[in-house]
């Protein structure tokens, strides 16, 4: 696909979109640019923006539901698409994480289509599920999931945070359906690749997700749900915000741990995982303790080991969800067996019978 106009845009739209942000009756010219990333759930490009007084932005990225029937109509049924609404829209502003800026949002469920017109992060690197953060990064990661998750600590039932906690009974039973029923294919597909008990582990996973996701005792605040490489931009080095955090489709209130198990889980190989998860943990609390937050050691540790399974499930919908691709199925096999190990090292499965 070469042409952005195929999608359903065009740039006489993203102009007048531009103009009411920055409250002009001068258009600029938007000019498309290119499309970026592999669009596995969305597809997102960029356009050049010329303002006939020479002004800001020159570029921006533009996101809208994935060409893929199947993909689309999940996005809107379920609730990706409205979600990643959601947080531009109401909650970026009520948390400290740094996130892309908006210069204007269009979502219709009734037409299942929408349009996200946001910042472009000139002068930043994507991150790569396949490259290990280091140790800089990893500490960034971390920084940014407590600057997320601190101002909606123990607040489920408050504005804007009330919209992302849902129906956790019925969220549990929707998981165990899918995982159930995605899990034959998944093995099909993905198999050949999954190392000694995987597949035996997702088995047992998938029977017990529904307890799995009852499983809450921790005061909930906001998951990124997607959190690891793949969905930051890092910064330059004289950059304000050296880890910017994008692609917010799975954010829900629930465990905060969740997205450090899972950071860790799929980003770092287990051998390296094993010798400074807890040590990364220990940054955690410290960080949510400096805001005032007591997680005391045995529960987040507790919590953490539950969170590995996380990534299972994660990987399995996705691996169906997602447009097929060559890079998607290599990193759904690497997700599978780094999540998978991670929660038999940790015994996760142990835990839900306790």
């Amino acid at each position: 696909m070469s042409d952005w106009a195929t999608i359903g845009l065009d740039s006489a739209w993203i102009a007048a979109m531009l103009a009411a942000h920055r409250e002009t009756e001068a258009l600029p010219t938007v000019t498309f640019d290119s499309f970026l990333g592999t669009g596995q759930m969305s597809r997102t490009a960029r356009f050049g923006v010329a303002w006939p007084d020479g002004g800001d932005p020159s570029s921006i990225v533009v996101k809208v539901p994935s060409t893929d029937d199947g993909t689309r109509q999940y996005g809107f049924e379920h609730g990706p698409y409205l979600t990643e609404h959601v947080f531009y829209q109401a909650v970026a502003s009520e948390v400290d994480v740094a996130s892309v800026g908006v210069h204007g949002l269009f979502y219709d469920q009734a037409s299942s289509d929408f349009a996200f017109v946001l910042e472009d992060m000139v002068g930043y690197e994507p991150g790569d599920q396949f490259a290990e953060p280091d140790g800089e990064q990893l500490t960034s990661a971390i920084e940014q999931a407590v600057a997320l998750q601190a101002r909606a600590w123990g607040r489920p039932t408050e504005a804007p945070f009330a919209t992302l906690t849902g129906d956790r009974e019925g969220r549990a039973a929707r998981t165990k359906m899918m995982l159930q029923a995605f899990l034959p294919s998944v093995v099909e597909r993905l198999g050949h690749g999954l190392d000694d008990g995987i597949a035996d582990l997702m088995e047992r996973f998938a029977d017990a997700a529904d307890v799995w996701g009852l499983r809450q005792s921790t005061p909930m605040t906001l998951v990124h749900g997607d959190y690891r490489p793949d969905n930051f931009m890092y910064g330059p080095v004289d950059s304000t915000r050296r880890l910017v955090i994008v692609d917010w489709q799975t954010l829900r209130m629930g465990r905060g741990v969740t997205d450090v198990a899972y950071l860790l889980g799929g980003a770092l190989d287990p051998g390296h995982r094993a010798q400074i998860e807890r040590e990364v943990v220990v940054d955690y609390r410290n960080r949510l303790s400096a805001c005032g937050i007591n997680y005391p050691e045995d529960q987040c540790l507790t919590d953490y080991a539950l969170a590995s399974l996380h990534g299972v499930a994660i990987a399995v919908g996705a691996t169906m969800l997602a447009d097929q691709t060559e890079r998607g199925d290599a990193l759904f096999t690497m997700m599978l067996n780094r999540h998978g190990r991670h929660a038999l090292d940790w015994e996760a499965m142990g835990l839900l019978t306790q």
